[in-house]
């Protein structure tokens, strides 16, 4: 088992997990979780942005690059980073313990159970096709795994669709001595009424006694299922609000909605010192030439194969930018603007037409969760 990891009590002045122990890394505030599946290629150029200091602090480059790290951690599925030993047990995949290993780690690293990678596998076997998660990923692999890789923290093995199931699985997991690095996960997905709002859910979601059993007994709790779901992405920082609401002084963990949409959302309703998120749509938007840019105290993307015109980014670059941005947002790097008021009087005509603009501007990330 994992050796002198311990995740503390919140601190007043609004710790998420406190991670104690001989070179252990606090996350002392909410985070930015840098995800993705990343390949021998990539990974130098991550290690890159999160390491290397700004050459000067003239640009907003160089100001979100020195702050890059403040409240960054690695989210990693465990299947990607540990593989199968051959005299049994689990060991690192090949490569990554350069990186991630406790000695050579930049920041704290925090390991995904696969669950929903485990979940589109079995779907998957009943067609007959082999996709998802590797056929060896389960509960006795996933502890094996944190004993290798010694992680600041770990998500609670959660079963897709089954609040129950992934309940006992967090027992269990504290029964078998990981308690004091494990996050517990609760899913939206048994609970979310498309009739009503997102804030309105959101408050419902927050009376789920699963939900509240899990704030009682850890120091954070994550919410699951917001990934492809029936949130809009513009509406789900408006649900994850509704939670925070009806929990105060919760600390959430948004799986999967680390984008410039759901961040300036969040940012706007000053819950980025309480809302954690993380996700790989840093890597998804360059992918499509999409950078992030800073207007008007909120993220906004461009997309430059719209324009036109064939720009000089490398892709790395272009990658680079998006995550600075997240990174720089949780930083605090600007202030956002308050929450402004949302037209509701669909006879007038101005008022329409700036809701389809607001709509429009969110939607200016794509639907790429």
């Amino acid at each position: 088992m994992p050796g002198g990891n311990q995740l503390n009590v919140l601190a007043p002045q609004g710790a998420v997990i406190g991670v104690a122990g001989v070179n252990m890394h606090s996350l002392a505030q909410s985070v930015v979780g840098i995800a993705g599946h990343w390949g021998t290629t990539l990974r130098p150029h991550v290690h890159k942005v999160m390491t290397e200091p700004p050459i000067a602090r003239t640009t907003l480059g160089d100001q979100a690059q020195a702050v890059a790290g403040k409240r960054a951690v690695y989210l990693l599925d465990y299947t990607y980073i540990a593989c199968t030993a051959k005299q049994g047990g689990m060991r690192w995949a090949k490569g990554f313990a350069h990186y991630f290993s406790r000695e050579n780690r930049a920041m704290p690293l925090v390991i995904d159970s696969a669950a929903f990678r485990e979940f589109k596998r079995d779907q998957a076997k009943l067609l007959g096709k082999r996709t998802g998660a590797p056929n060896w990923s389960d509960y006795s692999h996933y502890c094996q795994a944190i004993d290798v890789l010694d992680p600041d923290a770990a998500m609670a093995k959660d079963v897709i669709g089954d609040q129950r199931a992934s309940r006992e699985n967090y027992l269990r997991m504290r029964s078998d001595g990981y308690g004091s690095i494990t996050i517990p996960v609760w899913q939206i997905r048994q609970l979310y009424d498309v009739t009503l709002s997102p804030a309105e859910n959101g408050r419902i979601a927050g009376r789920d006694p699963i939900l509240r059993w899990y704030a009682d007994q850890a120091p954070m709790v994550a919410i699951g299922g917001m990934v492809k779901s029936v949130i809009p992405r513009s509406g789900r920082g408006a649900y994850l609000a509704g939670i925070a609401e009806a929990l105060p002084g919760v600390r959430l963990w948004a799986l999967g909605q680390a984008s410039g949409v759901v961040v300036n959302d969040l940012g706007m309703r000053g819950l980025l010192d309480q809302v954690s998120v993380d996700g790989s749509w840093w890597i998804n938007a360059a992918t499509t030439s999409q950078i992030a840019i800073l207007k008007d105290g909120l993220l906004t993307n461009i997309n430059l194969a719209r324009t036109g015109a064939r720009a000089f980014f490398t892709y790395t670059e272009l990658m680079a930018a998006n995550l600075r941005s997240l990174l720089s947002a949780y930083a605090g790097l600007w202030d956002f603007p308050g929450p402004a008021r949302v037209p509701t009087n669909m006879n007038d005509i101005d008022e329409r037409n700036e809701l389809k603009r607001r709509v429009q501007q969110l939607d200016m990330f794509g639907a790429l969760a």
